[in-house]
């Protein structure tokens, strides 16, 4: 603990961003009101990062800022946040009204309409000091006012179209269970045009304690469907699949065929649109053919990406895939159950290899992968007969085909086998 100081606000420690000059105009406002003994605060995430935002909140064509700031000297364990609006009149910035806010932190800002009515809603995700409680709230401004129309807990929030016909996204909540045995849940808020909201409320079996992400798909027949990444335990995830239908929001896994396993992995692993057809995919993995009996730490594992098609869950593709070093090769059907995957002996550079069954140094190699990153060691592969596949940063993807075995495959058949993630 040399050299640490406890106690410490981050806040404190970070350097603001400079001011555009609009903002050094509404700040300056700010400070008339509240005098200038305060902190600006800033969202940790989403699309307004900034703590000043400029747009139109009630509708009246004309842009309005929503500041957020604390007074110094207020404790770290107090909540002195506050949400302060502005309004631009005769070409100088007012202060309007000034509310207190529901946390201490702010961890997201969305400004939308929701369901059919077309009430501007300002939504913000709060969380407490230490982020062990989480706090949404939902303001409409009129007339000067800002009115608090739903405030919830909360672990994960988006705004997004729920599939439930509306003219604007709704307000989608997954919430956690609770110590009071309140089963952890997912909620869709539907603001509907006589000012109420219409909640559709789905209760999992499972105590889920937190989310990971929130990523939407749609079915054949035009349905969205939620994939919910939910953390089981601290080291595992399970996905549920959420669809609003008939007015009601349902789970789909309860009405197919499969077993926990089918979505159950290790942390890390998050639903994705591997095949960009418009729906996710869950990644479950299993040891290689050749692992079985390895230590866990020396296993190369399997990702098997399941989709679901009512009435089953089905395993869609075979891959190798490092979440770290971002990207996935997905398995040639001839390769299936056919294939493992080595590394080499200084561990840089995977190798698939034929498998039948019994583990030999002999193994026959039939696709190398390695990542450069220093441009001499991506040129000397390069002439070694490696083809250049993807580049990120200062990382360049190289692969190369062997041929003269049974499995053998061109690199431009297995190019369409790669994905790369952004």
């Amino acid at each position: 603990m040399t050299g640490c100081s406890i106690g410490i606000n981050v806040d404190t420690m970070l350097t603001p961003p400079k001011l555009s000059a609009q903002q050094e105009q509404i700040y300056q406002a700010l400070r008339d009101t509240t005098g200038p003994d305060i902190r600006l605060k800033y969202p940790k995430k989403g699309t307004y990062l900034s703590a000043f935002i400029v747009t139109d909140i009630d509708g009246d064509s004309t842009e309005e800022a929503i500041v957020f700031y604390e007074k110094n000297g207020i404790a770290a364990a107090d909540t002195g946040l506050r949400i302060n609006i502005l309004d631009c009149i005769d070409g100088e910035w007012l202060s309007i009204c000034d509310r207190s806010a529901d946390g201490s932190e702010i961890e997201k800002v969305v400004i939308s309409k929701l369901g059919t009515n077309d009430r501007i809603n300002i939504i913000v995700g709060y969380s407490t000091s230490n982020q062990s409680e989480k706090y949404l709230s939902v303001y409409s401004y009129k007339d000067d006012y800002l009115e608090q129309t739903l405030s919830h807990s909360y672990a994960l929030f988006d705004v997004a179209d729920s599939g439930s016909g509306a003219e604007h996204p709704d307000l989608i909540l997954l919430g956690a269970a609770t110590a009071a045995d309140d089963p952890a849940y997912a909620a869709v808020y539907r603001l509907g045009d006589d000012d109420r909201y219409h909640e559709y409320r789905w209760s999992f079996r499972d105590r889920y304690t937190d989310y990971t992400q929130l990523i939407y798909g749609k079915l054949p027949d035009g349905r969205v469907t939620l994939y919910v990444d939910a953390a089981t335990g601290t080291s595992n995830l399970q996905t549920e699949i959420l669809c609003l239908e008939d007015g009601q929001l349902n789970n789909l896994l309860d009405r197919c065929s499969y077993k926990v396993e089918d979505t159950v992995r290790r942390a890390g692993l998050a639903c994705m649109d591997i095949d960009s057809d418009g729906v996710p995919e869950i990644p479950v993995q299993v040891s290689f053919p050749g692992y079985e009996d390895a230590a866990d730490s020396d296993k190369i594992r399997q990702t098997r990406w399941k989709m679901m098609q009512e009435p089953r869950i089905y395993t869609e593709y075979y891959s190798y895939y490092s979440a770290g070093d971002g990207y996935a090769f997905l398995l040639p059907e001839a390769w299936r159950n056919h294939v493992s995957v080595m590394k080499d002996v200084t561990g840089s550079e995977l190798q698939f290899v034929a498998y039948d069954g019994a583990w030999e140094d002999s193994m026959p190699v039939l696709l190398r992968i390695y990542i450069s990153y220093e441009e001499a060691d991506t040129n000397e592969h390069l002439q070694s007969g490696y083809c250049l596949l993807h580049t990120k940063g200062t990382a360049a993807y190289l692969a190369k085909a062997e041929s003269g075995q049974d499995l053998s495959l061109t690199i431009g058949k297995l190019l369409p086998c790669f994905r790369f993630m952004s």
